[in-house]
């Protein structure tokens, strides 16, 4: 199922983010999180695509407002790569990220993929502003 796919590829992110030494992201790290993002949008353009062969308006609905989140961070990664600047993570966003490690793994339980993925890409946005 592609939306198992876009959580594991949140969780892989996250468990960059929080592996990475001195809590500094550096240019081969955004341009892994670009790459990664990338798969996401493709993974949600799919979807998109087939909520709308099923006329499952709440669906496209909640895949549109998706792909926008996504789109923007994917935005402000691409920003922050063009600017070559290295954004720092503080302690508030690592206990963040531990947080969404676990709700993750809850989100794969309960089937609450497209507004969790929503909810994560603000997260994600949020750190490159």
């Amino acid at each position: 199922m592609a939306n198992d796919n876009i959580l594991d590829t949140f969780a892989e992110i996250i468990s960059h983010f929080q592996a990475i030494p001195g809590n500094q992201i550096n240019l081969e790290q955004l341009n892994n999180i670009e790459e990664k993002l990338f798969d996401i949008r493709s993974q949600l353009q799919f979807e998109l695509l087939n909520a709308q062969n099923q006329r499952n308006w709440k669906q496209i609905n909640k895949l549109e407002l998706a792909l926008t989140e996504c789109k923007l961070t994917l935005n402000s990664v691409r920003a922050a790569i063009i600017n070559v600047s290295i954004i720092g993570i503080n302690q508030e966003n690592l206990a963040q990220m531990q947080k969404i490690l676990q709700q993750i793994n809850n989100a794969r339980k309960t089937q609450v993929n497209i507004d969790f993925a929503i909810r994560l890409l603000g997260f994600l946005r949020r750190l490159f502003l």
